[in-house]
């Protein structure tokens, strides 16, 4: 079984899973369920959304980790190592991986290159501004976001990189890594750089057997596998786009969603999305842990203190 660990509102995206052909057994758990647990089943765990969970969550979230690598389960995404969105953007910068820099606008200061782009650091509302192309449109978009009442601490600035396609048409692309296995995923095509959701009706038959063709060879692994590694991720959906041939990764989602593509008016589509799921539970089936033996103990000292204090009250965690 492969069980993923989860904020407690977002085990949909996990759940899709459950029905893509070959998947071996899907298992969810919240962080509040996974750390009331005295034991948990011999499975293969996965923890995921790291940015949606307080910090002491995932500290008693990475003492469980802890737990079950020494029990010798195989575990995924270490609570206490893995990178979120704006820690990872400047280590991707850093080491050369990236060629656009991000701003933290509590303690950074205003960017020094422009243009840029407001959004936040956690949740997931892509962006908050157009491009802006001045310190004083920065400063506007700052005191707006704040005014309205959004956090600065969960603030951040982008520097805009992006390279359209065609004309007035931009494509994102994706790639899942699992365990030691990165996998060309589909991309999305828009009319604007945002390129979150895309719009239908955009791209035409020859993207799509671009699309393909990447998913068939596999195209995009070796030049984002480093990416993964920087990020101290192995497991998740890297976003990202290529510029002047060269990639350049917006986030990676550990928890992602897995939405099938069915039905679709370019019937190519749904071919490629169901071979890219074919390989997704390919990768999964090589990690999976056949379900029985003696389950293992969640004993960590701060974990069995916190479970008392819990008791069966289903409110927050404590802070230490």
């Amino acid at each position: 079984m492969i069980c993923f660990i989860t904020s407690g509102a977002h085990k949909y995206a996990v759940r899709e899973l459950r029905d893509v052909p070959g998947m071996p057994k899907i298992g969810l758990m919240s962080y509040n369920q996974l750390l009331r647990k005295a034991s948990v089943p011999r499975a293969t765990y996965i923890f995921t959304d790291f940015d949606r969970i307080d910090f002491w969550t995932r500290e008693l979230a990475a003492k469980a980790y802890r737990d079950m690598k020494r029990a010798g389960l195989t575990v995924l995404n270490d609570p206490a190592s893995a990178l979120t969105r704006l820690p990872m953007l400047k280590r991707l910068k850093a080491d050369g991986l990236n060629s656009f820099s991000v701003w933290d606008a509590e303690t950074d200061g205003l960017p020094d290159r422009y243009p840029v782009f407001l959004r936040t650091r956690a949740a997931h509302r892509g962006a908050l501004s157009d491009l802006l192309a001045t310190s004083e449109d920065v400063q506007d978009a700052l005191n707006a976001a704040v005014d309205s009442g959004l956090c600065r601490a969960d603030l951040m600035f982008v520097e805009y990189c992006a390279e359209p396609i065609g004309e007035g048409l931009f494509r994102k692309l994706a790639a899942y890594c699992v365990g030691d296995r990165v996998i060309t995923g589909m991309s999305v095509h828009d009319e604007t750089w945002h390129a979150k959701y895309g719009k239908e009706g955009v791209a035409n038959e020859a993207l799509y057997l671009d699309e393909m063709d990447a998913v068939k060879t596999n195209r995009h692994a070796d030049a984002i596998a480093a990416h993964f590694k920087a990020a101290g991720i192995a497991f998740g959906r890297a976003d990202f786009t290529l510029v002047k041939g060269k990639v350049e990764v917006y986030e990676i989602n550990t928890n992602p969603n897995n939405s099938r593509i069915l039905e679709h008016p370019f019937p190519l589509r749904v071919e490629t999305d169901a071979l890219f799921h074919q390989r997704l539970a390919e990768a999964l089936q090589a990690l999976d842990t056949p379900q029985g033996g003696a389950p293992v103990k969640l004993d960590h000292p701060d974990l069995v203190v916190q479970r008392k204090r819990d008791g069966v009250l289903s409110r927050p965690r404590w802070t230490p």
